[in-house]
């Protein structure tokens, strides 16, 4: 199944705007908790850190198509509408993704 794809959506929907995380409390286990987890220099923002950083509009809806970046197209969440749209996907300080 494509979760990573969906994932902050999902979250954003089902979590944020549930009131069961802050959206602070959720970016942090979706970054900063899994980098600790695995020792990985990432999950932060500081001078000459990593450039790895994602921008989206929290409260812009999006509905869940079949057309995903990875190669499987599978997804339960096809058709849904969710919280949360990607504009861009920064990595290693380079713009690897623009809505």
């Amino acid at each position: 199944m494509t979760g990573l794809e969906t994932s902050l959506s999902l979250g954003l929907t089902n979590l944020v705007e549930t009131g069961d995380l802050s959206l602070s409390d959720f970016l942090a286990k979706m970054t900063s908790n899994p980098a600790a987890l695995y020792d990985f220099d990432a999950g932060y923002l500081a001078e000459n850190g990593p450039a790895d950083i994602v921008i989206f509009a929290d409260r812009e809806d999006r509905i869940v198509s079949d057309q995903f970046a990875s190669k499987a197209s599978n997804s339960p969440f096809i058709g849904e509408s969710l919280k949360g749209v990607v504009k861009y996907t920064i990595c290693d300080g380079q713009i690897i993704y623009q809505a």
